[in-house]
């Protein structure tokens, strides 16, 4: 095997391309110390830093014995290319003026959530996911439904809404709201005596029996329920309407028929899926029954809204147990 023989200058242009190339300047013993170093240069992507400072400042960040720098140009920014990841302690200076902060540059995560076009082949962990990220697909549409087990019993939940309620965090829009298609298997009075004072926010309806159903859900859509802002009318001298964070709620009278009838103006809009024809008509362990609605009577102190067990407009009084079609949003 033939030998050859290397000179300093050309040892010390490759030791400086090393040290270049994985942006150190540790001192480089040949031959060992070159293997090293050149096994620690990273491959792949170059991780870019972009620095916003004054125009002209020499940026310089480090990371133990790895240095890299630059000069801010005209418009400020200083762009250098790292040699790895990890936390870097960046300083700018400009005439004797110099601050430092220090700077992770890492793996980025990107959240893809995978789902079937078609809404009932999915679980209710994705269609949560789906709906946290706001990409919603079109072919998931008003109508379509999927069972849930609530309490150890099968419900049929509808989507009966698209970009309808409002997130009470005022972060945007639900993508979707839920409905059951005919009601829970326990039938509510929405207060124990004949009174609709204090209206939607006080009753038992809403503080006492929804609550009781929120817990037996699955684990995940309790975790995944968002509340959003419903607006109802108040009963109470001080206030017409008021508006309520919600997890499970009712209808109101216009949400539902499109109509004011027995109930106040100003409690939402209809929901797509009534507008479009589809039927108040619920059943209650499988007999036809009325269900409550949110809507406190307007001409009345004892009575809330309901749809009769003909899918029409009434009202009831508070006491009566009577169906519950509660809804939610994700």
């Amino acid at each position: 095997m033939a030998e050859y023989l290397t000179n300093t200058a050309d040892l010390t242009a490759v030791a400086n391309a090393i040290r270049a190339k994985g942006g150190t300047a540790a001192q480089l013993v040949y031959p060992s110390g070159f293997v090293s170093a050149i096994q620690a240069i990273q491959t792949g992507v170059t991780p870019q830093l972009i620095v916003t400072t004054s125009a002209g400042a020499a940026v310089t960040a480090t990371k133990g014995s790895k240095t890299v720098s630059g000069t801010a140009g005209a418009d400020g920014t200083c762009t250098m290319e790292l040699s790895e990841a990890g936390e870097w302690s960046v300083t700018s200076s400009l005439n004797g003026n110099s601050k430092t902060q220090m700077v992770l540059i890492g793996t980025q995560t990107a959240d893809i959530t995978l789902f079937d076009s078609v809404f009932a082949n999915n679980s209710w962990e994705t269609i949560i996911a789906v709906c946290r990220s706001g990409d919603v697909p079109d072919s998931w549409a008003v109508g379509n439904s999927k069972n849930m087990t609530i309490g150890g019993a099968e419900y049929q939940i509808d989507i009966i809404g698209k970009n309808h309620d409002d997130y009470a965090d005022g972060s945007g829009k639900a993508p979707l709201t839920f409905q059951l298609h005919n009601s829970y298997g326990t039938a509510y009075a929405m207060n124990s005596t004949s009174t609709n004072g204090g209206g939607w926010k006080e009753c038992a309806m809403r503080k006492t029996h929804l609550p009781t159903v929120l817990a037996l859900m699955p684990a995940e859509v309790q975790s995944g329920i968002r509340e959003v802002s419903k607006t109802t009318m108040a009963k109470r001298s001080d206030k017409w309407l008021e508006t309520v964070p919600d997890k499970l709620f009712l209808l109101s009278e216009v949400e539902t028929f499109g109509s004011t009838g027995n109930s106040a103006a100003g409690e939402g809009s209809q929901y797509a899926y009534y507008g479009a024809g589809g039927s108040a008509v619920k059943t209650l362990n499988g007999g036809m029954s009325s269900w409550w609605l949110r809507s406190p009577m307007r001409t009345s102190d004892y009575s809330f809204c309901a749809s009769s067990g003909g899918g029409e407009p009434t009202n009831l009084d508070a006491k009566l147990e009577r169906g519950t079609a509660f809804a939610f949003c994700f």
